[in-house]
């Protein structure tokens, strides 16, 4: 009689079995091996923006990438600035005077020979956003526009600017932009700041849930640090640039001059106190004193 070749039934499913299994075991080994790569992208993007902020500075007397015209801080900083057509008239309207953080920041895009994916973290919390959402909505930013403008000829990463931005940059507009007299300690850059969220600035969140600002003692907890990082790896620190021009993964955020928070600011001028320093204010709108108080103290914002 011939022998009945190939898996019985109860041989398939026992082997589907194992197959399954090996995966389920496999799949959570893999994932910190993930997460880390992720994290080593986002590093590179912020050191090659640093390099091009040095580019740039070399062609403009040493100042970091700020859009001309002073002062939409101290006025009012929209985040839907016009990427095709700006207006610099500051003797006009509130809104004809209102600058973006990303608008400064594209400047790298115009000046500098950066790529707009550049600006993008693996783990940007919008794309997930929108990628999840029911139809799919996010829209990588291309630089198609209605005038029919090259990449060169823009302002702005489009409408909804801080959707094609994964990164917090140094106040530009206050009493303090960076520039490349900053201590190699600065930090210039980092993930985006945990107290801005869609493009709004949100405040702080129940117990345990960022962002949360840090209250420094003698025993700072590893949550009360996680609730105050930034939310593209998962609350568990942050890639930051600073001002010598290396970026590194910080598991806090007081990791600037002298242990400077580089998510808030000081609430004085001058002899900052150990809160100040570490802890610090959280921004609360766009007004002038929701700024840097000094050249030491660090203020990512978007």
């Amino acid at each position: 009689m011939e022998e009945q070749k190939g898996l019985s039934l109860i041989g398939l499913i026992v082997t589907i079995f194992i197959i399954l299994f090996i995966i389920a075991v496999i799949m959570p080994l893999l994932h910190p091996g993930k997460k880390i790569a992720q994290r080593v992208v986002c590093g590179t993007n912020l050191k090659g923006l640093g390099t091009a902020m040095v580019v740039y500075a070399n062609d403009y007397d040493d100042a970091y990438a700020q859009l001309p015209g002073a002062g939409p801080w101290s006025k009012r900083l929209g985040f839907d600035y016009d990427y095709a057509k700006p207006d610099f008239d500051e003797g006009g309207a509130e809104e004809k005077t209102s600058r973006t953080i990303t608008a400064s920041l594209y400047l790298l895009v115009r000046e500098a020979d950066v790529s707009p994916k550049s600006f993008i973290c693996p783990e940007n919390y919008y794309r997930k956003w929108y990628e999840r959402s029911k139809p799919k909505n996010y829209i990588e930013f291309t630089g198609e526009n209605a005038k029919g403008l090259d990449l060169v000829e823009l302002w702005d990463f489009g409408p909804n600017p801080h959707n094609h931005v994964s990164y917090a940059y140094h106040n530009p507009y206050g009493k303090f932009p960076a520039n490349g007299e900053c201590s190699a300690a600065f930090a210039m850059m980092a993930d985006m700041n945990p107290w801005f969220k869609k493009g709004d600035i949100i405040k702080s969140g129940p117990q345990n849930q960022p962002p949360q600002l840090l209250t420094i003692s003698d025993s700072i907890t590893r949550e009360q640090y996680k609730n105050s990082n930034a939310y593209h790896h998962g609350y568990e620190g942050q890639n930051v640039l600073f001002g010598d021009g290396h970026s590194s993964f910080e598991k806090q955020p007081n990791v600037g001059v002298n242990n400077d928070n580089i998510y808030t600011y000081w609430s004085i001028e001058e002899n900052p106190t150990e809160q100040d320093r570490q802890g610090g204010t959280a921004p609360t709108g766009r007004g002038p004193e929701n700024d840097a108080k000094s050249s030491d103290d660090s203020f990512l914002v978007l």
